[in-house]
């Protein structure tokens, strides 16, 4: 004999379904903890968000994006790492090392020593911005990413990192 886990409705009317819905978590990260929030509704329809109390702390790992030649992007420290070595059990940060090497190769194609200053640098800042906010995403509980402009870039008015 089989035992349903799910109770009769009535005579007739087939059995209630009993489902599991869960609920976005949100976690935003403010200079020295990381806050957790979810939505709240009802049949998985949010209609309001509320923060909970729960507070961690900032992970103590921080890594750099900062293109260099011969294919290095990510840094941590003054040594090159790589994401699916330094963060095995993150999947999204494995699906972002395809663009984040597209990005790199778009460097070396089309940068020209003698002529710095006609490089894309806007796109490529922008477009490197956006890869290194999705890769904070992905590790916002493992490790603060910051994103930091070449040495190459004579635009960068001595600031080496740009806000993410």
């Amino acid at each position: 004999m089989q035992a349903s886990t799910q109770g009769p409705v009535g005579y007739g009317q087939g059995r209630t379904q009993t489902t599991e819905v869960v609920a976005p978590v949100v976690r935003v990260r403010t200079g020295t903890t990381v806050q957790l929030g979810v939505y709240l509704g009802a049949r998985g329809k949010p209609s309001a968000f509320v923060w909970t109390d729960e507070e961690t702390a900032v992970p103590a790992q921080e890594i750099i994006v900062r293109v260099a030649r011969e294919g290095a992007w990510l840094w941590e420290g003054q040594s090159r790492i790589d994401v699916k070595t330094a963060f095995p059990r993150s999947k999204e940060a494995a699906r972002l090392v395809r663009p984040f090497e597209d990005w790199q190769r778009f460097f070396e194609k089309y940068y020209d020593a003698s002529r710095p200053q006609r490089f894309f640098w806007g796109r490529y800042h922008n477009e490197g911005l956006q890869l290194a906010r999705r890769l904070q995403a992905a590790l916002i509980d493992v490790a603060v990413v910051r994103y930091q402009r070449p040495i190459e870039d004579c635009r960068d008015h001595g600031a080496a990192e740009i806000e993410l």
